[in-house]
């Protein structure tokens, strides 16, 4: 997963190949489109690390560094996809703080 600075975020090249499905649905913005294709990368390192430990628990595979990696690579994009969340929970609340 690569990520770029929020300033050089085009919705054509935050989510990669994913984001052409979604830059043709009506009404999602770049910020939907980037947190899609974030939630998605998520999912999808999830789906490949249990694959590779069903692998590794089957036979299939005998290399438990490659298990590894990809199960961290899972838990980094989940805690990515969960701070992102926080960070966006706080920020709401600050704003409904605010007195107008």
């Amino acid at each position: 997963m690569t990520l770029s600075p929020l300033s050089l975020v085009t919705p054509s090249s935050a989510t990669g190949a994913s984001s052409t499905a979604l830059s043709n649905a009506p009404g999602l913005g770049g910020f939907s489109r980037v947190l899609s294709g974030l939630l998605n990368d998520a999912n999808g390192q999830q789906a490949h690390a249990e694959q590779a430990v069903q692998n590794l628990a089957v036979g299939r595979a005998d290399n438990v560094h490659n298990v590894m990696l990809s199960m961290a690579k899972a838990d980094l994009s989940f805690h990515l996809v969960l701070e992102i969340r926080n960070r966006l929970s706080d920020a709401y609340q600050e704003i409904m703080r605010m007195q107008v």
